[in-house]
């Protein structure tokens, strides 16, 4: 299984640096993850770019379906309260935004729900280094 922060997923929708990775590794025959927090970030990303004027219409709106595509056949974590005590523990032992924060406790937790490896994909170095203290096999896509 392969579990994406959604500054990772992202690159699937909007070319930048790292692309390449993240579409190669949702290429893969692996189950893809995230948190539930991913759909308004992703959202919130595509539209910052149509704003700005990087997306056209059209290419924002391709982006959107794919994504809407995507999340229906992803493993989705929901932010539940079951989180909370790891999403705490996380946040005293690492330096992590919240965000961030919530994404990993999400892997850890699905990690621990599945019981199997699970490999944590961002390009947030601090954030990759608290994934590989917590255990986590990393990827950053950049």
């Amino acid at each position: 299984m392969i579990y994406f922060d959604s500054s990772a997923l992202v690159k699937r929708y909007i070319e930048e640096s790292g692309s390449d990775v993240v579409q190669s590794l949702l290429d893969r025959d692996v189950s893809a993850a995230t948190s539930k927090l991913a759909y308004p970030e992703i959202l919130s990303a595509l539209t910052r770019k149509q704003r700005s004027g990087e997306l056209t219409k059209r290419s924002f709106q391709a982006a959107v379906d794919q994504f809407e595509v995507d999340w229906a056949g992803m493993v989705v974590v929901e932010f539940h309260d079951e989180l909370l005590p790891t999403v705490k523990s996380l946040l005293l032992k690492h330096h992590l935004r919240g965000a961030d924060t919530v994404h990993l406790s999400s892997a850890l937790w699905l990690k621990r729900s599945v019981q199997s490896d699970l490999a944590f994909v961002a390009p947030d170095v601090d954030l990759l280094k608290a994934a590989r203290a917590e255990r986590l096999e990393v990827i950053n896509p950049q």
